[in-house]
């Protein structure tokens, strides 16, 4: 049996270590929020840049669609994934719904374009020079960013705060089916 030194010492030692978990638990709460944030904000930087490159293409003439440099990309964030500590799979299928976003936004403006018949535009972005640089700078950024939650992803307050926060920092010119396809790749079901 225990005395009431070592049962009051055990108490005192149990509240202490709630104490603790209880005040963590905000804590973790509030780093999870500004993660999720941190990274929606990114894809939306992203996504930003998806009508500049609508530009510079429909000044090239370039299609919208390039599989080739887009699995030269993903070939190189597998990599980069590994070394980060990142699962492969899920770096390479968010970058992949990245694109996609991008293509849809592309697509929809040169739909836009080839309907109002415009010309090519005097102040259209080399894609080389100047976009690129851009979206190459985000990368490391948006792994970093997936890397921070890739253990959570999953967790019911993480998904919450995807959908929650999405609403509020996907810029409101991005419609439903672009975020959603830009969200895709983070959203976990039941099934999984």
């Amino acid at each position: 049996m225990f005395s009431a030194y070592k049962r009051n010492t055990l108490l005192l030692l149990i509240i202490a270590l709630l104490a603790a978990c209880a005040t963590k638990l905000p804590q973790q709460e509030k780093t999870h929020e500004l993660a999720v944030r941190h990274l929606l904000l990114m894809m939306n930087q992203r996504l930003a840049v998806a009508p500049l490159v609508a530009k510079s293409k429909w000044n090239s003439g370039a299609p919208v669609d390039d599989p080739a440099r887009e699995q030269q990309i993903l070939d190189d964030i597998g990599s980069r994934a590994k070394q980060a500590g990142l699962d492969a799979k899920l770096a390479k299928d968010f970058f992949q719904s990245q694109f996609d976003a991008g293509k849809i936004i592309q697509l929809q403006l040169h739909a836009k374009w080839r309907q109002q018949h415009l010309p090519n535009f005097d102040n259209a972005p080399d894609l080389g020079r100047d976009v690129r640089p851009v979206l190459d700078k985000l990368t490391p950024e948006l792994i970093a960013a997936l890397n921070e939650l890739q253990t959570h992803l999953c967790d019911a307050d993480i998904q919450r705060l995807l959908v929650q926060q999405s609403m509020q920092v996907f810029t409101a010119e991005w419609d439903q089916p672009t975020r959603e396809r830009a969200l895709a790749p983070l959203l976990c079901t039941k099934n999984a």
